[in-house]
């Protein structure tokens, strides 16, 4: 007993120093208790199941029999070799057991701690981004609330139909995420998803859901904004209303993206859009985002808002865009026109690229006398 009892301390000693952060350090003690060996060698039906169980154990190996077996002999002097064989093979599958319980711990910890600081960093990134949408949301409102009912509709669906889609899309897949069926680009979530992913989920956050669901084949952003408080709420998302200075810094940024857009496009319809809803912009300082459908609503709305010069070449560049449009709408539908329409296309075109710098100086200009201002 008292041979065992100094090999056992002499390996405590190489073995602490063998797993590094196992806990312990060099006042580890290992206790021999009296277990039934696992794997001993047997003739019975068994053989093969114990043999199995023996190598799963050794799938994280700590040390060999043979390994031990050198531990305790460099340790010792005056031990018979027959019992640092039978020690060694006693000790084999509790050091093992011992090993691979640390070694599940670290791993198990580690991988945790990652996916919690991934998992906080995502729900950061979504309540930002949702933010960002949201009080985009509400600014577009505002702009939408000077046109007349008719066209107040048609932006309002247009709102809808993007942007506010696109929040309630970011909600669903955020919940769709615990169901395993987010998908990695939320815009790719239609109608019929957002249904299958209501059908999974349990009243009480299926209720708010549906309600903003059904919100966006309405004709009102403000249903939607008060729909999506409470959908935001059991999706964990907090809605934040930007301050005054946000949104002006909002607007300014909007403004910007729009403008550097103008700079680079050379598209006839698209320059009369972004330069009409710009135009808009600076004469109300309200956002706009509506359909190239409004385009007219939003020219005629102008004509008390700017020059009278600029309205009348406003006005003529858009006259011009829908003969292009209709002459193009024509030619893909295979209708074919005499030499006189052909020339009037040619014309049209002509008289486009000489205005087209003209129109869109009237929103440059603009900004560079009232830049200062708005930062």
């Amino acid at each position: 007993k008292a041979a065992e009892v100094r090999l056992l301390s002499c390996f405590s000693l190489e073995g602490s120093g063998s797993v590094k952060g196992g806990g312990g350090g060099n006042s580890r003690e290992i206790r021999i208790r009296k277990t039934k060996k696992k794997c001993k060698k047997d003739e019975d039906s068994d053989e093969e199941t114990s043999t199995h169980n023996c190598n799963k154990q050794k799938e994280v190996p700590f040390m060999s029999q043979e390994e031990i077996e050198a531990v305790l002999q460099k340790h010792t002097c005056d031990c018979p070799e027959e019992m640092i064989s039978e020690l060694s093979e006693h000790l084999l599958g509790p050091l093992t057991k011992m090993y691979q319980d640390v070694m599940h711990t670290v791993f198990m910890s580690s991988t945790s701690a990652t996916s919690g600081i991934s998992r906080k960093q995502s729900v950061k990134d979504l309540q930002e981004e949702i933010n960002i949408l949201y009080n985009n949301i509400r600014l577009f409102e505002k702009g939408t609330k000077l046109f007349s009912d008719d066209t107040q509709s048609n932006i309002a669906k247009h709102v809808l139909k993007t942007l506010c889609t696109d929040m309630t899309n970011l909600l669903f897949n955020c919940v769709a995420a615990d169901l395993m069926m987010a998908v990695e680009n939320h815009s790719s979530i239609s109608n019929e998803i957002r249904v299958k992913i209501l059908g999974r989920l349990p009243e009480e956050t299926k209720s708010p859901l549906l309600k903003l669901h059904n919100s966006l084949n309405g004709k009102s952003i403000e249903d939607f904004l008060t729909t999506l408080e409470s959908a935001a709420e059991v999706c964990g998302i907090m809605l934040k209303k930007g301050d005054k200075k946000k949104e002006r810094q909002a607007v300014f940024q909007h403004r910007q993206a729009l403008t550097e857009h103008l700079k680079v496009t050379e598209d006839p319809a698209l320059v009369l859009h972004l330069t009409s809803v710009l135009l808009f912009q600076l004469s109300t300082h309200c956002m706009l985002h509506a359909p190239g459908r409004c385009v007219p609503q939003i020219i005629a709305a102008l004509s008390a808002k700017i020059s009278e010069d600029h309205h009348k070449l406003l006005s003529k560049y858009q006259g011009l865009v829908v003969k292009q449009l209709v002459g193009q709408s024509k030619k893909t539908s295979h209708m074919e026109g005499g030499g006189a329409e052909k020339d009037e296309a040619e014309a049209v075109q002509k008289e486009l690229l000489r205005l087209t710098p003209e129109v869109k100086e009237l929103v440059l200009r603009s900004r560079k006398t009232s830049l200062t201002d708005e930062l």
